[in-house]
């Protein structure tokens, strides 16, 4: 059975409503005598006391309680890294993480358990925010904070890295080595979503400053994954060589090792037939052959930042300030340029 405040009273026989105050940081706990809150704190470990969030979420002020709400985004290490992030973080705060994901729960089955536990906050890792409408319309009737990591939030709350001037000094940096036909490999999206928009906007910004001389050539791949399909891959990697691209910019790195294997298959090389770089720097980058030159995201930086900015509006340290910036990107120089 769980340890209540009564148990705790008749250890120390302290009346209950002071141990309540002590245990839930309450302002009045000190005007306590210090040796009285020591001996409240020793009995409630001694004891295994655990405090009931539900119950502290009953009681009018804001649960401690944080919902993180996710969708499928492609490469689910980005999503571990992301959480990681936001469940370390919650804890140093003293917040509890629950989790849903919209691919296994309607918006209407999130919303019942939102409000059933009284969560105070949530984060979003959605591609879009029309994803969540619902979802965000009853978070505002109610009150509750919410943020997006990896996209923005024009309503408030978003973090996401800057995409775009990570693709523009990628451009930078292979001019600076001699390149002078630069390509963009995409997946070619009928509804692009946010980060894909702000990579072709970089990759065209970049030649516009750095190489105003050549016209773009996007390639917008149908399927990110092309192993599969050899004529398509025929098909692109064909173009690559016979237009003399020396050099390939992709939107992941998951569509640089579908271009490299590619590549490979028909006896050519990265990067002495055409350098090669993605983006997201994930786990296989670095064991592609050769090792994947890339553009890194600090996904654990931006789900400590968004779940500091909602329990800093939680807590009425900032209720009036929006947050939406855009964390820098790395270029990771490894192999894959010539």
């Amino acid at each position: 059975m769980a340890v209540s405040l009564k148990d705790i009273s008749r250890v120390t026989n302290i009346n209950t409503c002071s141990i309540s105050q002590v245990l839930n940081n309450h302002p009045k706990a000190m005007s306590l005598r210090p040796e009285t809150r020591a001996k409240i704190l020793a009995a409630a470990k001694e004891l295994g006391y655990c405090k009931n969030e539900m119950a502290a979420s009953m009681s009018g002020k804001h649960s401690k309680i944080l919902a993180f709400v996710t969708c499928p985004m492609g490469g689910s290490e980005y999503t571990g890294v992301i959480q990681n992030g936001i469940l370390n973080t919650a804890a140093e705060r003293g917040y509890t993480i629950i989790v849903f994901r919209l691919e296994t729960m309607s918006e209407d089955e999130i919303i019942a358990k939102l409000l059933g536990w009284r969560v105070a906050g949530v984060v979003f890792h959605i591609s879009k925010v029309s994803w969540a409408n619902k979802i965000i319309s009853v978070l505002k009737k109610n009150s509750i904070y919410y943020g997006f990591v990896n996209l923005s939030n024009p309503d408030g709350i978003g973090v996401t890295s800057d995409d775009r001037m990570g693709i523009e000094e990628a451009v930078k940096y292979l001019v600076e080595r001699g390149h002078r036909k630069i390509a963009f490999a995409r997946i070619g999206l009928k509804n692009p979503i946010e980060y894909d928009i702000r990579r072709v906007q970089g990759y065209r910004d970049g030649l516009a400053e750095y190489n105003p001389e050549q016209e773009e050539k996007i390639f917008n791949i149908k399927n990110m994954y092309l192993s599969d399909d050899k004529e398509y891959l025929d098909g692109v990697i064909s173009e690559i060589i016979a237009e003399k691209f020396d050099a390939v910019i992709c939107i992941s790195d998951i569509l640089a090792a579908e271009i490299n294997n590619a590549a490979l298959q028909h006896n050519y090389r990265v990067p002495e037939n055409f350098s090669l770089i993605g983006f997201g720097n994930s786990v296989i980058s670095p064991m592609l052959f050769p090792p994947l030159t890339t553009i890194s995201q600090d996904f654990e930086l931006m789900g400590r930042t968004a779940v500091n900015f909602i329990i800093d509006r939680i807590e009425n340290k900032n209720d009036n300030v929006s947050h939406n910036i855009m964390q820098p990107t790395k270029l990771l120089v490894r192999k894959s340029v010539k």
